[in-house]
């Protein structure tokens, strides 16, 4: 990889970074050290889940309690299994080419 390449994509990654930080400046601002950090972290793990095309769990388990309380949650791996599934649909359930 050359240098420049390295350079965009570090770019790239600060401007996410940027973006989900200046999305809610409130909640980063009122939150002291660490818990800041987990919160950041919690964050860029669900925008990166959403950007190659899978919802985050965490926000299906709440979609489920408020919504369907009577039926029971996928547990998380079945729900990511679904979800590429869902995306990337083959004939025998089993991918036969690259999802890129």
């Amino acid at each position: 990889m050359s240098l420049k390449d390295h350079l965009r994509q570090s770019l790239a990654l600060g401007k996410i970074i940027k973006f989900t930080v200046l999305a809610q400046p409130k909640k980063f601002l009122m939150l002291q050290g660490l818990k800041t950090i987990q919160v950041i972290w919690k964050r860029l793990q669900q925008s990166f889940r959403l950007m190659v095309g899978v919802p985050d769990y965490q926000t299906y388990l709440t979609h489920m309690a408020e919504h369907h309380p009577d039926l029971v949650p996928m547990d998380e791996k079945t729900f990511h299994r679904y979800c590429v599934d869902a995306r990337y649909p083959s004939a025998t359930n089993g991918m036969k080419k690259c999802p890129c």
